[in-house]
């Protein structure tokens, strides 16, 4: 028997919403920690703009792919970290870039017992919690100060 997961029901939704003609569209993942911490990546000088910067791991979806399959294989190419129980946020419809950011919640898969492995996108990395972001020092992109708001 076929059972519509929340995911599939969340995309169905929002390819019916109104996404505006010709906007770009990105997927990308707060991934938590057995603690409870967020991952954040640092922009390396490597990547073509926003050196610096920390964001979540995420990036443009590909052709065929689904938000939720972009977030999990960014995820994966971005930190070496598979995740599970994605939950969707409200994506991140931003008119200045002319671009939707659909952010999904997960966690590292419990089976998987090795620490992040950066891409060459990223060249530091920090584990934080929640509580703590308040008091975090370095700029966050704009799509992570988003969705860190739904959370």
């Amino acid at each position: 028997m076929y059972s519509v997961s929340p995911l599939d029901v969340a995309w169905s939704i929002l390819k019916q919403s109104q996404i505006p003609e010709g906007y770009r569209q990105a997927a990308g993942a707060i991934i938590r920690d057995a603690q409870g911490r967020i991952l954040l990546m640092r922009r390396s000088p490597k990547e073509t703009s926003m050196h610096g910067l920390y964001e979540l791991p995420g990036g443009k979806l590909e052709e065929g792919e689904t938000p939720e399959e972009t977030a999990r294989i960014e995820a994966m190419e971005e930190s070496g970290l598979p995740l599970v129980n994605l939950q969707p946020l409200e994506p991140h419809i931003d008119h200045d870039m002319q671009k939707v950011y659909h952010g999904f919640v997960g966690e590292i898969d419990p089976e998987h017992q090795g620490d992040v492995v950066r891409s060459e996108e990223h060249d530091h990395h920090e584990w934080v919690h929640p509580e703590d972001m308040a008091q975090f020092e370095h700029p966050l992109s704009h799509h992570a100060q988003f969705l860190f708001g739904q959370m």
